[in-house]
């Protein structure tokens, strides 16, 4: 059996911010069309304020959560685990996993990952939520769409996928 890839998937701006308050601090449909179109059919992976948030994003397929107590009522597509090595026994047989964060689940995560799905949006915003620093040496961009300000989208992107590069 492969092993799980496990792929980060984000949008950051230009001074790293996620979100704020448990939102993301924009609104960018066509980002959100990128998203759906890579992830569709996978396995996500994220915490669980990254769940409840008001416009998350779930898997039609497969949610594991990361919680240290498991709410009271279940849904389906929706699995817990009390810590990251518990989570990924319960994706073993996944061939994709995309974390979601937040940015504890990022920062604890981006040793492991493979790919980096991270939309660059070309603003300074507040934020309370974080991407974490990673060493670009590590990384090769493998591509990068921009895309610019228009009537739906108040910043500009750039929708960048990075590869870790090969140990050795």
């Amino acid at each position: 059996m492969s092993q799980t890839q496990l792929y980060m998937i984000a949008a950051m701006s230009e001074n790293r911010v996620i979100g704020l308050e448990n939102r993301l601090p924009w609104h960018l449909p066509d980002e959100w069309k990128h998203f759906r179109k890579v992830t569709e059919g996978k396995a996500f992976l994220m915490g669980r304020k990254s769940f409840e948030a008001p416009d998350a994003l779930h898997s039609a397929y497969r949610n594991v959560i990361l919680s240290s107590q498991k709410p009271e009522k279940t849904e389906p597509d929706v699995e817990y685990a009390k810590d990251i090595s518990g989570a990924l026994a319960l994706l073993s047989g996944e061939n994709e996993v995309f974390v979601l964060g937040g940015a504890t689940v990022f920062r604890e995560m981006l040793p492991m990952a493979q790919r980096l799905y991270l939309t660059i949006v070309h603003t300074q915003v507040e934020g309370d939520a974080f991407f974490p620093e990673f060493d670009p040496n590590e990384w090769v961009l493998a591509s990068s769409e921009f895309h610019d300000t228009d009537d739906e989208h108040a910043y500009a992107f750039s929708m960048n996928l990075y590869i870790r590069k090969a140990a050795g």
